[in-house]
């Protein structure tokens, strides 16, 4: 009745395999990771098994996207009349890749993760 423990090499190699994975799907085109599951029997419905992978992949991308920024740099404040209107932020990864560009105003932001690819 001796228990089988789980060497370190394998845990250690289990856990560099999972890392790899959600960092691959991390820089997946967002198109990539959603489904065209369809319920057969009632079309109006969204299937559960869709619902779930979406949720999973989009869990999983905002993860990675928290983990990967590690520091932020203003580019660039428009003013107008000393008022600021908008501002261009980049968020940088821990190597020092640009990730993403947030456009800022006072209505809202917009995340251009396309950045990483065209630096």
């Amino acid at each position: 009745m001796a228990k089988r423990i789980i060497s370190y090499k394998v845990r250690k190699g289990i856990f560099k395999l999972v890392v790899l994975i959600v960092g691959i799907l991390a820089f997946l085109p967002s198109h990539l990771l959603e489904t065209n599951i369809q319920n057969i029997e009632d079309g109006r419905t969204k299937d559960f098994a869709a619902y779930a992978l979406e949720t999973t992949a989009a869990t999983i991308s905002n993860t990675v996207d928290q983990l990967l920024i590690v520091s932020y740099e203003i580019e660039s404040i428009e003013k107008v009349d000393g008022e600021p209107l908008s501002s261009v932020i980049v968020a940088y990864t821990a190597f020092g890749l640009p990730y993403a560009e947030i456009i800022a105003d006072e209505n809202g932001a917009y995340i251009n993760k396309k950045l990483l690819f065209q630096k």
